[in-house]
């Protein structure tokens, strides 16, 4: 790992475990073992730095979410796919899942570089939302919105399980995840 992966691994760590305000970059520094003029030669602000770790998880997310999708699947299956890989990978990495919920709504992150972050993972949610509400199954609501009743649901889950030893493995089962996302997006006939 060079000296950039090694400050973004630990501004990674700090965000995830303190929370983004309580991470300064001279903390950032000690947990990589640099000065924090070293960190400033690879990004110029703290806020440099906090977009980089925000790329990189969705980078992650994106990649562990779109596994094994099938082009030629139904709407209903590709989407089953994907919400459980989600929900899988938020609950096997707690990290990501801590960090996810800490920088998605960071002001640190400037919205372009944002919406570069997100922009694979949602091309292909939202192109699935489009063709299920041409097919009737999804409700006729923005795609933005369809994504925040979802991922809010699979956010709720990895939360509860996080907290709840055991939980996971004993209550959460994948078809309550998936009736919770269908149940939000889906028109009930």
């Amino acid at each position: 790992m060079d000296k950039s992966e090694q400050i973004i691994e630990a501004a990674a760590e700090l965000i995830a475990l303190n929370g983004l305000q309580a991470s300064p970059v001279s903390m950032v520094a000690k947990h990589a073992c640099c000065g924090a003029g070293t960190i400033y030669r690879y990004f110029d602000t703290k806020e440099e730095l906090v977009e980089a770790v925000y790329l990189q998880l969705m980078q992650r997310i994106t990649q562990a979410t779109l596994a094994g999708d099938d082009p030629s699947g139904d709407i209903r299956s590709r989407l089953s796919n994907m919400w459980l890989n989600l929900f899988r990978y938020l609950s096997d990495n707690p990290r990501d899942a801590a960090l996810i919920d800490q920088l998605s709504v960071a002001p640190a992150i400037c919205e372009l570089k944002q919406r570069m972050a997100e922009n694979e993972l949602q091309s292909g949610v939202h192109s699935l939302f489009e063709e299920g509400r041409q097919q009737g199954l999804i409700k006729d609501l923005p795609n933005e919105v369809l994504g925040i009743y979802v991922y809010g649901g699979i956010s709720t889950l990895v939360r509860l399980a996080h907290k709840v030893p055991g939980l996971k493995e004993n209550t959460i089962t994948d078809d309550m995840v998936l009736g919770l996302c269908w149940d939000a997006i889906r028109i009930h006939h």
